[in-house]
């Protein structure tokens, strides 16, 4: 655990209560809430960083199909359809196989070559983001509130971790740990053989990734919707510094050359040193909510305000593309062209260097996804300190709030529960 914390009570809570842990959340002082979203229409929109292995791109879109498609003869090579869309799900590629997770509640493994399923894993409710894969163990979160550790090659479960809430952040591997966040606001670090809980780190913001964290120098950087970016420590969980934004930080940061690179749906991309000090910022129309990719000096980064971007080092804009919906996910650069999605359900290829529209795919629907969001505001919530892997899970089970010594978070010692709660815009 994190030095700096100490628990201040113990409740128990049974399944009695008539809902999911996962689905509440504590209201802040900030008057900041956490956020739950969920997709009221499908539609053939993409919000996926395209996977690029030779001369196939592969994508999924929530349309429910993980597509394959041959960009020497520019046709599809096959599709795969999950029961379920896939929404903040980008394909995995591993010794020949694609592994994506699904509204379905399933984790597919899925041959590269073929499309035809291999296997699949059922987590207890929905796959919201990509999965990551070290020394052959899938790692992935679900809705269900666990991280779970897979083998990749047989799919037998190895372990479970339960967090205190919805859970939505794609795992990152690095020395024998797993790094995950949750919507109970905690980033954990676990023991990658066992799942063993090893520290938290406690934020005051659902976090939520679709790629994974970068660490460099053992310290690990990640991003909350308390608007901060954080830098800490993977040893212990100890906080390096903090940078503060205007807005959710969802979209993952990325380090080139001694400079730190990320969004927030404040509109700005930024750009800091090694000590979290800002070097400049760059502002499009509307919310970033993707990392950034760095590639041979130029950034790009896709925005809401339905434009891609290519930036230069020193946060000068090059050129951006218009499409006709919002991007919500990264790109992938090979050769000198972009590949990114965007809600218009169109896979779109451009020059790197002119922006450029070399070709465009559209999906198998081109009505635009539309989610559904509800901002927990008045609901206070004490994340749970537990530890069961699948071995140890109880039908009854101790929750545990905890807070800092010092007085930057502070919570309410009880539950307040109100019947009403508000809802937001239709798009994250």
């Amino acid at each position: 655990m994190n030095p700096e914390r100490k628990d201040i009570f113990t409740l128990t809570i049974g399944s009695e209560m008539g809902f999911e842990l996962g689905d509440f959340a504590k209201k802040l002082e900030s008057g900041k809430a956490f956020r739950i979203w969920d997709v009221k229409e499908g539609g053939g929109s993409i919000e996926c960083r395209p996977l690029i292995i030779g001369k196939t791109v592969y994508f999924t879109s929530l349309d429910s199909n993980l597509y394959a498609y041959d960009l020497p003869s520019k046709k599809l090579t096959w599709k795969f359809r999950a029961g379920g869309v896939f929404t903040g799900v980008s394909p995995v590629f591993w010794k020949g196989r694609i592994y994506v997770g699904s509204y379905d509640h399933n984790l597919y493994c899925i041959d590269a070559e073929t499309g035809k399923e291999i296997w699949r894993f059922r987590a207890g409710n929905r796959i919201y983001t990509t999965a990551s894969i070290g020394d052959g163990a899938v790692y992935f979160p679900s809705k269900d509130q666990y991280v779970y550790a897979i083998d990749a090659g047989t799919s037998k479960e190895l372990w479970r971790f339960r967090t205190g809430g919805w859970t939505g952040s794609r795992p990152a591997c690095r020395k024998g740990k797993v790094f995950a966040g949750s919507s109970d606001g905690n980033l954990y670090c676990l023991d990658a053989k066992t799942g063993k809980e090893i520290w938290r780190f406690l934020t005051e913001g659902n976090i939520y990734n679709k790629e994974e964290f970068p660490i460099k120098d053992d310290i690990l950087y990640f991003g909350s919707d308390d608007q901060n970016l954080y830098a800490v420590r993977t040893e212990d969980g100890k906080e390096v510094w903090r940078f503060r934004t205007g807005g959710i930080v969802n979209g993952e940061a990325i380090i080139n050359d001694g400079v730190i690179y990320f969004p927030s749906q404040d509109r700005n991309l930024y750009a800091l040193d090694m000590h979290g000090k800002e070097l400049w910022r760059f502002q499009t129309g509307d919310k970033i909510g993707a990392a950034p990719v760095f590639s041979e000096g130029v950034i790009y980064v896709g925005s809401t305000d339905h434009s891609f971007y290519a930036i230069d080092k020193e946060g000068r804009l090059l050129w951006k593309f218009r499409t006709d919906n919002e991007i919500w996910a990264p790109c992938a650069v090979k050769d000198g062209i972009v590949y990114f999605g965007s809600y218009d359900c169109h896979l779109y290829a451009v020059d790197a260097k002119t922006g450029k529209e070399l070709f465009r795919f559209k999906t198998s629907s081109s009505q635009a996804a539309r989610y559904t969001i509800e901002q927990k505001a008045v609901f206070e919530f004490n994340p749970p300190k537990v530890k069961e892997t699948m071995n140890e899970e109880k039908d009854r089970y101790e929750v545990r709030a905890e807070t800092i010594i010092d007085d930057t978070y502070r919570f309410k010692s009880e539950y307040v529960f109100k019947s009403e709660y508000q809802t937001g815009s239709d798009y994250k």
